[in-house]
């Protein structure tokens, strides 16, 4: 995911902005044009109505066991970092991801990507925007095997598979902990495997092979791998 590629998607979609949400103080220690776009701010603390939309658009994304905590929300997300918003012209969450820095310089933890619009092409594009944000060249996160949102991790170049997720994760059977080198060369699939087989391939990874997930990512139930 490119300049050009956000550019051309905000030209297909004039109706759509880019907008970033989070404490005021934070917004000084981003790029706020990241790729190209300028991004509208809103301080979370004058802009309740937002963030009240982006808690229940991000509750309808994912609930159960990955629901987000309103005390979650604050402490962990709009204090420390920001959200990044793609909102429609009624203020409507279209897409969002929030990223939050790690203690190793560069490196930003992914943990929240959703899209309101399959098939717009919004996941990809917002996700692009908030790592370029934070000027990072390495994004951190934890997904599943089985999630439709690997297509869009995987537009920011190969997952390289760490291992499975912490047991205390809320769902940790079918998911992996992956680290993406931002615009890192693209690999072809080696081969593709069911969704269901994805722990095996987490389980070969923590004992030292290497493994990838590459794009497409996940295609018909199948997820695409290098190694």
């Amino acid at each position: 995911m490119d300049t050009a590629a956000v550019a051309a998607f905000f030209a297909a979609h004039p109706r759509l902005r880019l907008a970033s949400l989070g404490h005021a103080d934070n917004f000084g220690a981003l790029d706020m044009c990241p790729l190209g776009v300028t991004a509208e701010t809103y301080a979370a603390a004058a802009a309740p109505d937002l963030v009240a939309r982006y808690h229940a658009a991000n509750a309808a994304a994912f609930g159960g066991p990955l629901a987000l905590p309103g005390w979650v929300l604050v402490d962990l997300y709009l204090l420390p970092s920001v959200v990044t918003l793609i909102l429609d012209d009624h203020d409507e969450v279209v897409a969002a991801w929030c990223g939050v820095p790690t203690v190793s310089p560069g490196v930003v933890m992914g943990v929240s990507l959703f899209s309101t619009r399959p098939g717009l092409g919004a996941a990809g594009v917002v996700k692009a925007c908030g790592v370029a944000m934070h000027r990072a060249h390495t994004q951190r996160g934890i997904t599943q095997w089985d999630n439709p949102a690997l297509r869009a991790h995987c537009r920011l170049g190969p997952l390289r598979v760490v291992g499975p997720a912490p047991r205390a994760h809320g769902e940790a059977d079918r998911s992996f902990v992956y680290e993406c080198a931002i615009g890192a060369r693209a690999a072809a699939p080696e081969w593709w495997i069911p969704a269901a087989e994805g722990p095996r391939v987490a389980l070969e990874a923590a004992a030292g092979a290497a493994r990838w997930v590459v794009a497409p990512g996940l295609q018909q139930g199948r997820v695409a791998i290098a190694g």
